[in-house]
């Protein structure tokens, strides 16, 4: 074997052991309890909840980031995945009412890895208000840091795809107001649920089938550092929760009867991301959104 076939060779087994790591990288607790037609069910909400959820698919936490990164001097802009800082394309249109106070930024991105691409749109408004309750033009004006951000997810759409998932978003929304923002930390409350309706399509072994889903969660005093440093979720704390419900149709392989699930759910953040649902404990990855089912 020449230097060049070597070199290929080995680029190639590196790279199928990144996919194997990344696959098994979800467990569930109880895992080796036979599983029952409800439990499937839940793994499959769980998959779906996880995708909702995940960074690069331009999930919750990818709108919760950006909401952390409103009050800085890079803004929405300075955006990067920790497992992929060159695969990142953004872009932002932003204007400002001045009669309101409210901006809107209209935020483009694709990204993609190793097995995955994710492209998606978002429209957001935001509103700083100073420590006297009146609005501002920016973040720091003149010597007025903004001491509360009003938050609005206006609109979304995208699609994401990987060997287990495939996502489409259909609408999203959400109210947040964020107190504390003149501060290294900003307290997050929901004032209207994040509400996203997505469609999934989970293959796995011999069963393909369809979830039209949608995801409500509220947040209740959820603190995350402001700005999007390295592993900046590892310093979420808070109450998140929230309700997955979902039709399912079967293309193949109709491996539990459920066609309606309904689940109430909730996320710990930390080290590791947890997802509590169907009293179960799942271990989703934080930025793929697998889940290992």
């Amino acid at each position: 074997m020449n230097r060049a076939s070597s070199y290929f060779y080995y680029i190639r087994i590196i790279c199928f052991s990144v996919f194997l790591f990344a696959i098994t990288g979800c467990k569930k607790e109880n895992s080796v309890q036979t599983s029952t037609p409800e439990d499937l069910a839940t793994s499959d909400a769980a998959s779906s909840i996880s995708g909702a959820v995940s960074v690069n698919n331009g999930g919750l936490l990818d709108q919760m980031r950006d909401f952390l990164n409103t009050p800085t001097s890079v803004g929405l802009l300075f955006k990067t995945s920790v497992l992929f800082p060159t695969d990142t394309l953004a872009s932002i249109k932003s204007t400002y009412d001045p009669t309101t106070g409210w901006w809107t930024d209209s935020v483009s991105r694709s990204k993609s890895g190793m097995l995955w691409s994710s492209r998606y749109s978002r429209v957001y408004k935001h509103q700083f208000v100073n420590k006297n309750g009146v609005f501002q033009q920016k973040y720091i004006t003149g010597s007025d840091t903004a001491y509360t951000i009003h938050h609005e997810i206006v609109s979304g759409s995208g699609s994401m795809n990987n060997p287990w998932m495939s996502h489409t978003l259909k609408s999203l929304s959400a109210k947040w107001t964020g107190t504390g923002t003149n501060t290294d930390f900003i307290t997050i409350n929901s004032t209207e649920p994040y509400t996203r309706m997505a469609t999934d399509t989970i293959t796995n072994k011999n069963s393909m089938r369809t979830l039209d889903a949608t995801l409500t969660v509220n947040f209740v005093n959820v603190v995350g550092p402001k700005g999007s440093g390295l592993n900046w979720y590892k310093k979420v704390s808070g109450n998140i929760t929230g309700h997955y419900h979902a039709l399912v149709t079967f293309q193949k392989g109709e491996t539990y009867g459920e066609k309606t699930i309904d689940r109430d759910f909730s996320l710990t953040m930390g080290d590791t991301l947890k997802l509590h649902v169907g009293g179960k404990t799942f271990y989703p990855d934080i930025e793929t959104g697998y889940c290992g089912n």
